[in-house]
């Protein structure tokens, strides 16, 4: 049986491909674009996966979608009734596009079915539980799925076992621990929906100096349960992408938002901090509310505040489960894993037989392919015998190199297909890699790929995390050793390498710990701020002719600036 899965449409589109239970292929609709946060119906992420497996759409039985339009009108036009007298031109004007926008969504999803096809609309927060539960290593765990909103729930608090998943729990919009945090990333001036990622890196730069504040703001319960106190909002009743999230009551307290490109000051980073401290409290608060419900030991994790580090960091450190999994595509992308597998497993009743430990499974180019490009842009370029070692020895010399390698990856991390890799050991490399490579904000900071079995001896309590989405301790007799990849708070976000996952990748580390006695390298996403990561040997030639690498293995061949 062969069924698409669709993830995402209002941003971040993505197509997965599952054929008689196993995962073949999955893509974001961005790496083909070439758009940041593609969304829309993804028509060229369809095409991958059916060219990926040598299928028509014709051959497809099953699409699972990632919400259900029905639902979402159901639920969101009567609370905008409810704030027709506060805002009634925004209520009217949003009920409008609600009609118009699941309209078009649910004509472009009915366009791309077969002749054998059935269409399948999926709830949206139960398909994020099972993009992570049904391709665990897990028969039975505890489900937490966290975004900004779904048809209407924010919060799904559920349990899975074997191949079927139960709602216990759920919390409605607008309580919504991701509209908090995009509220935050709005008013400290980056960008909504896309940028979230940088106030979790500018949190540890700050002290949590308006926590008291915060916790008023999210008001975490005893029982584990939180909501928000709405007085401190406005964008549930008038548009926060034109007005701001926070309403005047905020703006008193705070002070003005800050604009794009304005300084970073004090007070932004210590809000940063407050708001990552509290996201992470709710976190654990409803967590521990998980496991006195169900008595699990396992977790997993998904929806958009998934991708949040340093909260999944703390809920390792801290949660009373013994371990927990996330995908690596853990936001509206990833839906379109979920949404196959619960449907291959609800139509067929077979059991499960895919863990997944990779994240390779978008577009490759073969070694011939890659070498006549080259030839074609009459590149100078090697193919050493030795690629590994001849990669290792340049980063030894304090290079940057670009390593594009195998498929791409799904999801928003480079993990070691798609990544531009640089010495830990070095000191300057992380200001030199904002500023001559990735010409982004220099609190950022840059992640190692470590080998998997020699982790704990560097990272405190890490024993395997392909998926670089859980933040770890520096050992502190280890931080003077590889200071690039150590955050300000003493932290990094770690990738683990295993060799029979990325056995080429996997060398390529044990080349390199040979030269500079350290068994990791520095990775960070093969893009340039504001570009969607690398997808074919052209883009990754013209972004590394536009910033200040050094060098870039393509496959097995080399090219070197002169």
């Amino acid at each position: 049986m062969n069924i698409l899965g669709i993830g995402g449409y209002s941003h971040d589109s993505a197509a997965a491909l599952v054929c008689d239970g196993q995962l073949v292929a999955a893509v974001d609709e961005e790496r083909l674009t070439r758009q940041k946060h593609q969304g829309g119906i993804p028509y060229k992420a369809v095409a991958y996966c059916l060219e990926a497996a040598g299928l028509t759409l014709d051959d497809i039985d099953h699409i699972g979608c990632y919400m259900r339009p029905g639902l979402r009108i159901a639920r969101r036009w009567p609370y905008r009734l409810t704030q027709m007298f506060r805002s009634p031109l925004y209520s009217a004007g949003y009920m409008a596009y609600e009609a118009v926008h699941n309209a078009m969504y649910a004509y472009g999803m009915l366009g791309l079915r077969g002749r054998n096809t059935r269409l399948h609309f999926m709830e949206h927060h139960p398909a994020h539980a099972s993009s992570a539960f049904l391709v665990s290593p897990f028969e039975r765990a505890a489900l937490l799925s966290i975004d900004y909103v779904g048809e209407f729930t924010t919060t799904w608090l559920g349990v899975g076992e074997g191949t079927t998943l139960k709602r216990l729990e759920s919390r409605g919009y607008p309580h919504s621990l991701g509209i908090f945090y995009s509220a935050i990333t709005d008013y400290l001036g980056f960008l909504r929906a896309s940028d979230e990622y940088k106030v979790m890196g500018l949190a540890s730069y700050g002290e949590p100096e308006y926590l008291d504040d915060f916790r008023r703001i999210v008001r975490v319960h005893p029982d584990g349960w939180y909501d928000l106190d709405l007085s401190w909002f406005c964008c549930h009743y008038r548009p926060g992408t034109r007005s701001g999230y926070f309403s005047e009551k905020f703006l008193r307290r705070f002070g003005p938002p800050r604009g794009k490109g304005e300084p970073i000051e004090a007070r932004h980073r210590n809000l940063a901090a407050s708001a990552q401290q509290v996201l992470e409290e709710a976190a654990l608060a409803l967590a521990n509310r998980l496991h006195r419900t169900t008595g699990l030991k396992q977790l997993c994790v998904s929806g958009g505040v998934a991708l949040n580090c340093s909260m999944n960091g703390r809920l390792r450190r801290e949660s009373p489960f013994d371990d927990i999994f996330i995908q690596p595509a853990a936001g509206d992308d990833g839906i379109a894993i979920g949404a196959a597998f619960q449907l291959y497993h609800s139509l067929t009743g077979a059991p499960r037989a895919f863990v997944m430990r990779d994240a390779r499974l978008g577009p490759s180019f073969s070694d011939d392919a890659i070498r006549q490009f080259l030839d074609r842009a009459k590149l100078v370029y090697e193919t050493p015998p030795d690629l590994e070692a001849r990669v290792a020895d340049l980063l030894a010399q304090g290079l940057i190199v670009g390593w594009f390698q195998d498929r791409a990856e799904f999801g928003p991390r480079a993990l070691g297909a798609r990544s531009i890799l640089a010495d830990p050991t070095r000191p300057d490399m992380k200001d030199l890699l904002n500023t001559y490579v990735k010409h982004r904000e220099e609190f950022r900071p840059f992640a190692p790929s470590c080998l998997e079995e020699r982790a704990s001896e560097f990272f405190s309590g890490c024993t395997s995390s392909p998926f670089m989405l859980f933040v770890y301790p520096v050992e502190p007799s280890q931080r003077a050793r590889v200071p690039a990849i150590t955050h300000i708070d003493g932290t990094a976000r770690v990738q683990t390498v295993a060799k029979d996952v990325q056995p080429r990748y996997y060398r390529l580390i044990e080349e390199f710990e040979k030269r500079r006695g350290v068994p990791m390298v520095l990775n960070t996403s093969f893009n340039v701020m504001g570009e969607p990561i690398v997808d074919t040997p052209s883009d990754a030639v013209r972004c590394f002719y536009s910033t200040g690498m050094d060098a870039l293995a393509l496959g097995g061949h080399i090219v070197v600036k002169r």
